[in-house]
């Protein structure tokens, strides 16, 4: 039989093991293999970071973060019907739907530090925004939010609780335009204006090019994901909005933005469901970037067993390690 006849085989048993190598590598890993610490002095923050292996690391310290979420919520619910397409995906990969991109998701924020990650559906989403949002975090990229917490109206309960303190962060869809009740979708006109104070959302399919003017964090946390999609212009928000747009930028639009409403804070993600987007927005989340927040100094490095070193003082401090193949993630606010 000639090479040829073999060759379907072949190929599928290599993606086969490149999928297991890619398994082992994630459960190999773990946060007991690394470590990290903080220690205040004066003006400067002194850190020591463990590995049991050759990485390279990267420490941020920051101001005017959104500090570590106290809890962050994932919005899924299969019984309220989804705004959102599924995804473009590899050959031989899993199907990215929603429900696979939730599951990854509390994986990825887990590698990132955050271990309060918690699947909510539209009764727990409704239970948690009637009470006070500040130090909560809720995700939602079901592209339509359901009727328990939104009804299109400037007293709907997602826009209280975002008033009171919380952080939406947002992706899949425009956002307000799609209300979700059971299997029945609804669209509301002009429902971007009640969580951005304008119809900003562009939906027309694009990528960026460049990066958003002045952004150094594209850099900094890795970001991948350059498609901006459903972002926003920032050039058609309110003449008082507060807001920072950093990532991938089309010229006009880019792949974050976040914008301060009330005491709380949106975060609009830009692009359609890919695993980029999702590790990008996991270390937005973990670091606690928000609509003022700046970057005070970095220190760059590699580490096997530990490393010790010094950086300016902000109020927080982010430590990476592994890079773009990130393993450990930890954030240390500066008391």
């Amino acid at each position: 039989m000639k090479f040829f006849d073999h060759l379907p085989v072949i190929v599928a048993v290599l993606i086969l093991a490149i999928v297991l190598v890619g398994e082992v590598i994630v459960s190999t890993d773990s946060h007991d293999d690394f470590s990290s610490s903080i220690s205040v002095d004066g003006d400067r923050v002194d850190f020591e970071l463990g590995s049991r292996n050759n990485h390279v690391y990267e420490v941020l310290s920051l101001r005017n973060t959104l500090e570590t979420p106290e809890n962050v919520f994932i919005y899924y619910d299969k019984g309220h019907i989804s705004a959102v397409d599924k995804a473009d995906v590899s050959t031989g990969a899993r199907a990215l739907d929603e429900n696979y991109y939730v599951q990854q998701l509390v994986h990825t924020l887990e590698v990132r530090g955050i271990n309060t990650a918690k699947i909510v559906n539209a009764e727990a989403l409704k239970e948690l925004m009637s009470s006070d949002g500040k130090g909560k975090s809720v995700v939602m990229l079901s592209g339509s939010i359901p009727s328990t917490v939104y009804d299109g109206e400037e007293d709907s309960l997602i826009l209280k609780w975002i008033e009171s303190g919380g952080r939406l962060y947002w992706l899949g869809n425009v956002l307000g335009k799609y209300i979700s009740s059971g299997d029945s979708l609804i669209t509301k006109e002009n429902g971007t204006t009640l969580f951005l104070g304008a119809e900003c959302i562009q939906t027309d399919q694009v990528w960026g090019t460049s990066t958003s003017e002045g952004d150094v964090f594209w850099d900094l946390l890795y970001f991948q994901n350059n498609e901006t999609t459903y972002g926003v212009d920032p050039s058609k928000l309110p003449d008082s909005a507060e807001y920072k747009c950093i990532g991938y930028s089309d010229g006009t639009c880019s792949t974050f933005t976040f914008v301060t409403h009330g005491s709380g804070m949106i975060c609009v993600v830009g692009g359609e469901y890919s695993n980029n987007q999702r590790m990008d927005l996991a270390h937005v989340i973990a670091a606690g970037i928000g609509p003022t927040t700046v970057l005070v100094e970095d220190v760059k490095g590699s580490v096997s067993g530990s490393v010790k070193g010094t950086i300016a003082r902000g109020d927080s401090v982010y430590v990476i390690i592994g890079g773009l193949y990130t393993v450990y993630c930890e954030n240390h606010e500066v008391i």
